[in-house]
């Protein structure tokens, strides 16, 4: 069942809010002891590039292909308006 606007909005703002109005420190290739560690071995392609995107703060993302971490992901840039 499809859950309303709010409600995601609420889910994004839970798991996601502590990223809101941090500054990007630096933008990386994960290292191979950081991909050994997400049990990336083996699963990196040609064209992938496990990335991590560091804070100030030290907090960090890096994007994965689904919830269970299951290979390195893509972020998707673009121009958008509230």
């Amino acid at each position: 069942m499809l859950e309303t606007e709010k409600e995601m909005q609420k889910i994004l703002t839970k798991e996601y809010g502590s990223l809101i109005g941090k500054m990007v420190h630096t933008i990386r290739p994960l290292k191979e002891s950081e991909i050994s560690e997400l049990g990336w071995d083996g699963l990196v392609g040609f064209n992938d590039i496990p990335m991590v995107i560091i804070f100030h703060d030290g907090q960090a993302i890096i994007p994965s292909q689904d919830p269970e971490i299951n290979g390195p992901g893509f972020l998707i840039t673009a121009d958008l308006q509230d």
